[in-house]
């Protein structure tokens, strides 16, 4: 039977049964550090390594091994991050999807007809168009804007939106579209 550490300061601990346990455990603790409390992967494989040298340091007074390693692995992983402030940066957060371009393409054909639909106005029609559903400016806000009444406002945005609707429908039939 062979002794690890023989030094005074160690309980002697049966070389392959740590070997064994090394092996059944390191990979359990390895993904707690990484996938629990996010510390990178070339710092978690220490953190393993440091587990397991308390172990051996503490071997005698351990009860429950599986317990106890998981226990240290917690302990270790948060005073990686009392000490480092968490100042380094997890790539995960450079992988997170903005929620607000989550639906971005769901719309832009839509955008898109709107544009060739506003392209065939004239100018004041665009402008008005422009004004009410771009810039989301009220009825009021634009007959201010542009000198009139708000109730020839809002039949002038009717009107236009119907003779964007027209030109568009007759530019489709025009390029063969049903």
């Amino acid at each position: 039977m062979s002794v690890l550490n023989s030094d005074a300061a160690f309980p002697r601990v049966d070389e392959s049964q740590f070997e064994a346990l090394y092996a059944e455990q390191s990979e359990f603790l390895f993904s707690v550090a990484v996938r629990k409390f996010r510390v990178p992967e070339s710092e978690a494989d220490a953190l393993v390594h440091e587990v397991f040298l308390s172990y051996l340091k503490h071997a005698d007074q351990v009860r429950e091994v599986r317990g106890w390693l998981l226990g240290a692995i917690c302990h270790a992983s948060r005073y990686y991050w009392r000490s480092h402030g968490r100042t380094v940066l997890v790539e995960e957060q450079f992988d997170r999807i903005d929620p607000k371009s989550l639906n971005i393409l769901d719309g832009l054909p839509d955008q898109l007809a709107a544009r060739e639909a506003l392209a065939c106005l004239t100018p004041r029609c665009q402008n008005v168009l422009r004004l009410r559903y771009f810039d989301g400016c009220s009825i009021a806000e634009i007959a201010k804007s542009l000198g009139l009444t708000a109730k020839y406002t809002q039949k002038l945005v009717t009107k236009c939106l119907r003779r964007a609707e027209r030109m568009y429908k007759a530019k489709e039939k025009r390029k063969g579209k049903p």
